[in-house]
């Protein structure tokens, strides 16, 4: 239910900012607003002031504001229809139809802002340089040669100051071969590095982690839990075999799949022993643990706030269109890409973190939207101002007719992708034979 809730919430107070842009936009303007409708189709609720329909609709897809001068809108793809009107001056139209994306956008720096003045818990590596703690045995950065030590300043000729953009960089580059810029020992080089790709989400794999502690988090129910293991326990050996960090646990126990393993802990300077027999999970052994990333908390003030929302809203419309350009390219896969679904599982575990987790993630949802709606896609806000540039362009205004073609396009092509992307989500929650085999053949 909090996922729900959560959901609902998000979504309807970003979608609510979005339109309240057309509306402001073509109130000042001196435009008559008809309808300003949360959601597509029939009317569920609503009420009428100053002669607008405020209302609820039937197909959560969205909303639309029917501005009376503006032209064909996504009503008239769900069956209310358009009349001849007297269409208003180009230049009004761009505004409005501007306005809606420009105001995510706006509320996007308003509302990272507004996390990091209530204080926003990151991992505290984050913002480390990323000096690589660990590299998986057999991935594409171990067989290139890197190794623990290494200094990752670049990717693809892109800097990557810090680990989270070593990530994001990595993540979204999708497979195939990317070049590494490696600081060893005061030498720099260029490695080419070939990526794995994640099945599940089509994420570039490179085997490149920063040091994580083996302190470690039991799951309930799990045989760590119940040998007595706690939250914030460091494992350091198992079968008597020194462990240094977290990701040598799993070489350490995945082998004994079913068997009875000794692990020895720290826990306030004290070294106990625990005896336990992991799950057999295909094959592999565990003992359902998950790590404990160290976290910080940045609070700031209400300036160094907003700049640094501007900040964090202008790198991530950066990275927006690098994906964009890797999907369009092929480089990246489709199923990078979450629905409803996906952003109702993560509106609730925002909301389960706390009031600064669901305000960033909104912040992060209203700029995507505001990005997503400026893309020259029929239907979308920016699919009508590029039709109004072409309109510019040949001297005249289009035929209403051909304009509703044109949106009807687009309405199908927001279909298909909302399928592709229901997909994607529903996917994810299927057992992990069925995912192998759907996405591995």
């Amino acid at each position: 239910m909090l996922t729900l809730a959560a959901f609902v919430f998000v979504i309807g107070v970003l979608i609510t900012i979005h339109e309240a842009g057309h509306f402001a936009m073509a109130r000042l303007l001196g435009a008559p607003v008809e309808v300003f409708s949360i959601g597509f189709g029939k009317r569920l609720w609503g009420f009428e002031r100053g002669g607008t329909d405020y209302r609820i609709s039937l197909v959560p897809l969205g909303g639309y504001v029917r501005i009376i001068g503006l032209g064909p809108d996504e009503s008239d793809i769900v069956g209310d229809g358009a009349d001849e009107i007297e269409l208003l001056p180009r230049w009004k139209r761009t505004l409005i139809l501007l306005a809606g994306p420009l105001t995510n956008i706006v509320a996007a720096v308003g509302f990272v802002a507004l996390a990091f003045i209530i204080g926003v818990e990151v991992q505290a590596y984050l913002d480390d340089p990323p000096v690589v703690g660990w590299v998986e045995p057999g991935s594409g950065a171990d067989l290139a040669g890197i190794r623990e030590g290494d200094l990752v300043r670049a990717v693809q000729g892109e800097p990557s100051d810090r680990w989270r953009d070593l990530e994001i960089a990595l993540l979204t580059a999708g497979g195939g071969e990317v070049l590494l810029e490696v600081e060893r020992d005061g030498s720099v080089s260029e490695v080419p590095v070939t990526l794995g790709v994640d099945y599940l989400y089509g994420f570039g794999v490179s085997g490149i982690k920063p040091f994580l502690d083996s302190v470690v988090q039991p799951r309930a129910g799990g045989p760590a839990a119940g040998a007595g293991i706690r939250a914030g326990d460091r494992i350091v050996a198992v079968n008597g075999k020194p462990v240094a960090q977290y990701y040598e646990l799993p070489l350490l126990i995945e082998p004994h799949p079913g068997i009875e393993i000794r692990l020895d802990v720290i826990r306030d300077h004290d070294r106990l022993s625990f005896d336990l027999t992991t799950m057999n999970e295909a094959g592999a052994g565990k003992i359902g643990v998950v790590p404990l990333f160290p976290t910080v908390v940045e609070k700031l003030g209400i300036l160094p706030a907003i700049r640094a929302g501007f900040i964090e809203c202008q790198r991530m419309t950066i990275q927006t269109f690098q994906v964009i350009g890797r999907l369009l390219t092929g480089k990246a896969s489709i199923r990078q890409v979450s629905g409803p679904v996906g952003i109702a599982q993560i509106s609730g575990e925002a909301a389960r973190s706390g009031i600064e987790a669901l305000i960033m993630l909104m912040g992060i949802i209203s700029l995507q939207l505001g990005i997503f709606n400026l893309l020259p896609i029929p239907i979308l806000d920016g699919g009508h101002l590029t039709v109004i540039a072409v309109e510019s362009i040949i001297g005249r205004d289009l035929p209403l007719k051909v304009k509703e073609r044109i949106l009807e396009v687009g309405f199908y092509l927001l279909i298909l992708l909302m399928v592709v992307v229901l997909f994607n989500d529903i996917v994810r929650y299927l057992p992990e034979s069925v995912r192998q085999f759907i996405f591995r053949g």
